[in-house]
């Protein structure tokens, strides 16, 4: 069955999973309801695109890939805590493949965002000098994908080690030393000109980091690239939409092709794309993509079903309010 391509999910989704702002949690609700419609229905182009590499291939991989794409996200089933206006996702089925699929990204995102965000503040409150900037590091880009992130991430490692000899006493000198603390996501996109490997990194740092001198070093890490950007994350935006760039790498998928994320992802299935170090290292995210409950309080249920060609819809026979009223 062929789907047709829709807009991409990109990170304007993630913040609004995790930002406050003036809308309730209920009047919030029908927006979030949509995006994860959008990103069931782009779900189901990988699911194609999946099933015929599996007829091609017989490979049992694509096979396995396959059914956790198919029964993924079914069904959705908040509580909406009424007397304090919450909405928490309390069920669903999650196939917890994100990197196939963009429903999965979404939640495991705003997971990890949350995570290091509630780091972030308790750090930021403890050492009010650092400053939060935004690194980006470049290699060039290249046919081979498996290659260019192998590249990427042994040339990332070199100025972390150097990182870790100077702040030990050696004398190795790197504009990483000034990191306390940081996190960073390997992202891969790929325009028609190859793949093009780059990582974000959020970082706390104790001193204005040089950016000439800076990428003279990662132009001798990497042998083959020179292009860096740092900036200040207020200058950006808010440090929360700072922070996006980071865990934004599962969602940017969507912006490939079918055939290419379903490359991209069997490529890069089980390898880290995520990394911390300093004063982040040891920050625990939550392996489950539903929400914790709010034991005690009464809440309606809001069971939803996803109807292909329509998005997910409420079933009023599965809607039911608690009895703990």
């Amino acid at each position: 069955m062929t789907h047709k391509e829709k807009p991409p999910v990109t990170e304007e989704v993630l913040a609004d999973e995790v930002t406050e702002g003036l809308q309730s949690e209920s009047e919030k609700l029908p927006n979030k309801i949509l995006r994860y419609s959008r990103a069931r229905e782009r779900a189901l182009l990988i699911l194609d695109e999946v099933t015929q590499q599996y007829h091609q291939t017989g490979n049992p991989y694509f096979s396995k890939i396959s059914d956790k794409l198919n029964s993924c996200g079914n069904y959705l089933s908040f509580r909406h805590y009424y007397t304090v206006d919450k909405v928490r996702l309390h069920a669903a089925s999650f196939c917890k493949k994100h990197l196939f699929c963009p429903l999965c990204a979404i939640r495991r995102a705003s997971k990890q965002l949350s995570s290091y965000m509630q780091r972030y503040k308790a750090i930021m409150s403890e050492n009010p000098s650092l400053v939060p900037v935004m690194i980006t590091l470049t290699v060039k880009n290249g046919d081979d994908l498996l290659e260019r992130y192998d590249h990427l991430v042994k040339s990332v490692q070199v100025l972390n080690r150097k990182r870790t000899r100077a702040r030990t006493g050696s004398r190795d000198k790197t504009e990483f030393s000034k990191i306390e603390a940081s996190v960073g996501s390997y992202e891969f996109t790929n325009k028609g000109k190859g793949w093009h490997p780059h990582v974000h990194i959020a970082a706390l740092v104790t001193a204005h980091i040089d950016q000439q001198a800076l990428s003279a070093e990662w132009k001798k890490a990497t042998g083959d690239s020179f292009i860096v950007d740092v900036r200040p994350i207020g200058q950006i935006q808010e440090p929360i939409k700072g922070f996006l760039e980071v865990f934004k790498y599962a969602l940017k998928f969507s912006d490939l092709t079918s055939e290419q994320q379903v490359q991209a992802a069997v490529t890069l299935d089980a390898r880290r794309l995520l990394f911390s170090t300093g004063l982040f290292r040891g920050t625990q995210v939550p392996e489950s993509l539903i929400d914790e409950p709010l034991e005690g309080l009464p809440y309606i249920q809001l069971f939803y079903k996803y109807l292909q060609g329509i998005g997910y819809t409420l079933d009023p026979e599965k809607s039911t309010k608690s009895n703990n009223i």
